[in-house]
């Protein structure tokens, strides 16, 4: 939730705990991108994180934490 909202700041934090978790960028950033868009295709996550803003970003994460 700290991060910088803009593109460049939420690819390096995606590639960051991708990283430390062992996992390929595309394991992260594709189930962000069904949480965000309801959908497997989508234009650049991080676009679309920049586009939907922190509120409304982190809260489609949440709904779909809790799903």
């Amino acid at each position: 939730e700290s991060t910088e909202w803009e593109t460049a700041a939420l690819e390096a934090a995606v590639r960051n705990f991708a990283e430390t978790q062992g996992l390929k960028l595309g394991q992260a950033a594709q189930p962000l991108r069904a949480a965000l868009t309801g959908s497997t295709a989508s234009p650049p996550i991080f676009e679309v994180m920049a586009v939907l803003g922190r509120t409304e970003s982190l809260a489609r994460l949440a709904d779909a934490a809790a799903a």
